[in-house]
């Protein structure tokens, strides 16, 4: 893979704010790009001031969307994480550069993403239920299409054990179990609360807490804001 360099349109030293708890849509500017070539393609990085989009994390895909203002309108094709920068990758850059832009993020993909993503948390409640609470999450992929679940058990899960567990989410999902969200959680009260930080995931002095009901699950997450210290 060719990297070029940095080509610096604001000079900062705050990262990136990120925004896309809350919103799918904010005026932004370009920080800085670069263009790289990889496997015969070239594409742009770009790193904005502000950002509604996801980065690729904890196995959740990154999101898509565009940039626009008047003039240009640019696909994002996704969005991860490089060196603690949230980078937005690009086939084209716009005409004019330093211009305040409208970031928007695919809504219809993200709420599926959201979607698999919660529906990772009803499995591992389902599967601690089924199977024990040595069950234990070891990795993820969640994508808007489709989610894999990754666990630690001692045997094959049975297929009368797979239709109760497949039961018992299904009856969550019908349920609409609400959902409470909570930020800036300080990383031993969310332990306090029941919620599980896994698979040796690093974790923040404080961390988002997102909890289904009272009894289905707890699970912490890494606020997604720098800078990221370690713990979480």
């Amino acid at each position: 893979m060719e990297t070029e360099d940095w080509i610096e349109l604001i000079k900062t030293e705050q990262p990136t704010e990120f925004v896309g708890y809350d919103t799918l849509v904010c005026e932004s500017k370009i920080v800085k790009y670069r263009n790289v070539k990889s496997k015969g393609k070239s594409f742009y990085q770009i790193v904005l001031d502000k950002t509604p989009f996801y980065a690729e994390s904890g196995g959740q895909m990154g999101d898509t969307g565009e940039l626009k203002n008047i003039n240009d309108r640019i696909e994002i094709i996704n969005t991860v994480k490089e060196n603690n920068l949230t980078v937005h990758l690009a086939l084209s850059l716009p005409d004019n550069l330093t211009t305040v832009f409208v970031a928007q993020v695919d809504e219809e993909k993200r709420i599926s993403i959201q979607n698999n993503h919660t529906a990772t948390h009803l499995l591992h409640y389902a599967l601690r239920k089924v199977l024990g609470t040595h069950v234990e999450q070891k990795g993820s992929m969640v994508a808007s299409d489709r989610l894999r679940f990754d666990f630690s058990h001692f045997s094959k899960v049975e297929d009368t054990q797979l239709r109760e567990i497949e039961t018992i989410v299904n009856q969550l999902v019908r349920a609409n179990v609400p959902l409470c969200v909570m930020q800036d959680i300080p990383m031993q009260e969310a332990v306090e609360m029941g919620a599980m930080a896994l698979f040796g995931e690093k974790y923040g002095d404080k961390v988002r807490v997102v909890k289904f009901d009272n009894s289905v699950n707890c699970a912490a997450e890494r606020i997604l804001r720098q800078p990221v210290t370690s713990a979480m």
